[in-house]
């Protein structure tokens, strides 16, 4: 599977089409990436799509040390799934910071 970075979010495209997205945004003087939005379209869910695209963002703080705060549903769980995998980036998602997202 091959996922693309752009500024503010990694998607997952397929056969030329955009299948699947998660969106961030850079806050707290460029040191925290705030995961919004995280989409993958309905006949691809259940397949770790939108967990690979999550792990971009997180690989890319790893990478540049920074912290993630999941503030998107889907984020948030995953987070709370599986904390030993989050717990060297991970922030609080803030109070009245949680979106909508579609990743199931």
């Amino acid at each position: 599977m091959t996922i693309t970075a752009k500024p503010g979010f990694f998607y997952y495209e397929q056969d030329g089409e955009k299948m699947g997205e998660v969106s961030y945004l850079t806050e707290d003087h460029g040191q925290v990436f705030t995961l919004y939005h995280t989409y993958v379209d309905p006949s691809l869910r259940g397949q770790n799509i939108a967990k690979n695209l999550v792990d971009a963002v997180v690989e890319k703080a790893r990478n540049e040390n920074k912290k993630v705060r999941p503030a998107c549903r889907y984020a948030a769980v995953l987070f709370r799934r599986f904390p030993d995998d989050y717990a060297d980036v991970a922030l609080p998602a803030a109070e009245g910071h949680n979106k909508d997202s579609s990743a199931t």
